[in-house]
């Protein structure tokens, strides 16, 4: 089984080496299956077949945390195209990084949240004035 996996994608890894032709899906396919000889690795090894049991046990609680994340990303993407949808563009406030509508500020979330030039859009977002502030 090892075998057969491991030479399948090599002849596939070499046909698209030596020559212009694309074996295409298929053969990405069976590089996956690389994965199993993995798997049947972690079978075997009683440690790993621990930590992997563990990695296992732990998924619903990650999907608890994931839901989470997805709803506070969804409230505060509705708070962010209410108080910053008039604000307008600047340097890393720009058309891909915006609050002029649900999903851009959806994604310009969720690009904050992994710390991508987090402070950039802040620093846009304080020196702006919304149109709704009087002096």
């Amino acid at each position: 089984f090892d075998f057969c996996i491991l030479i399948g994608s090599y002849l596939g890894y070499l046909v698209e080496l030596f020559t212009s032709f694309s074996v295409g899906v298929q053969t990405t396919i069976l590089r996956a299956f690389r994965i199993s000889r993995m798997l049947r690795l972690v079978k075997r090894a009683s440690s790993l077949n621990i930590i992997f049991e563990t990695f296992l046990i732990t998924i619903p609680a990650l999907a608890n945390i994931g839901g989470l994340l997805l709803l506070f990303l969804y409230l505060y993407s509705v708070i962010g195209v209410s108080l910053f949808s008039q604000v307008k563009l600047q340097a890393s406030l720009n058309t891909h990084a915006n609050f002029k509508s649900f999903t851009r500020s959806f994604i310009t979330l969720f690009r904050v949240s992994t710390g991508e030039g987090w402070n950039d859009i802040m620093h846009d977002l304080s020196r702006s004035k919304s149109p709704l502030f009087e002096c």
